[in-house]
């Protein structure tokens, strides 16, 4: 009987260990070697890591905007990096904060001249949005032309495979909305999905793409405050 005890504990301890291990190797991978803790942080670092070609997607662009035949032409026939969000122009909420961090945006490359290495780019995830409503919404949104475009993509299995490449979520909602989440997507010189950034921190994205275009990041409003005294020191 002894035996066999120390025999079913010497078989659970290698059980535990073995559990042990395979969760640690999951978690491992999980968290792209422990460096992140969230499925969406490890797509992020995946990402910067290993930017991700875009898939194949015809566009149409808010009327009066140049018409690229495809996503991949809107992206890669034009050298500059894009600030890629999207949005649906009924939206009352979430695209709401992110027009408004868009037109300071907007407004930082203009007043510093930066129009020719960063551009803005916002494809709505609505099949109602027509070229006519886009139009309308980059009216609102005071978007120039030259430096914010507005896209949609018709095709219904093109528009997932975009939304999924982007990592965008949209449920349906009552009243015709959507519920979605929100990034800033960067897109690199070559077309490729680069980083994702938090839809909170537009400064943050703005330089991040300005970093990759090879150019020098705008101060933000802490950077630009003028300096106080010391902690601790005289006034």
């Amino acid at each position: 009987m002894k035996s066999w005890t120390h025999s079913g504990k010497y078989r659970t301890a290698a059980a535990l260990v073995l559990l042990a291990t395979l969760g640690a190797a999951a978690l491992y991978s999980g968290t792209s070697g422990f460096r992140v803790i969230s499925t969406e942080a490890g797509r992020r670092l995946d990402i910067a890591e290993n930017p991700r070609a875009l898939p194949v997607a015809h566009v149409v662009a808010a009327a009066g905007q140049p018409q690229p035949a495809t996503l991949e032409q809107a992206l890669r026939g034009d050298p500059r990096v894009a600030i890629v969000t999207f949005i649906y122009t009924q939206c009352n909420a979430m695209c709401s904060i992110l027009g408004s961090e868009l037109q300071q945006m907007q407004d930082a490359l203009r007043q510093r001249g930066l129009q020719d290495k960063v551009r803005l780019i916002s494809i709505s995830f609505d099949p109602r949005d027509t070229p006519q409503l886009l139009a309308s919404y980059a009216g609102k949104q005071k978007a120039l032309p030259a430096s914010w475009q507005f896209l949609a993509v018709p095709d219904a299995r093109q528009r997932q495979q975009v939304l999924d490449t982007f990592g965008v979520v949209v449920l349906p909602a009552p009243l015709g909305e959507f519920e979605h989440n929100a990034a800033f997507h960067l897109v690199d010189k070559q077309g490729r999905l680069a980083r994702v950034m938090d839809f909170t921190d537009g400064p943050g994205a703005l330089n991040a793409a300005l970093a990759m275009a090879g150019s020098a990041p705008v101060p933000t409003a802490a950077s630009a405050a003028p300096r106080g005294p010391a902690a601790g020191g005289a006034p």
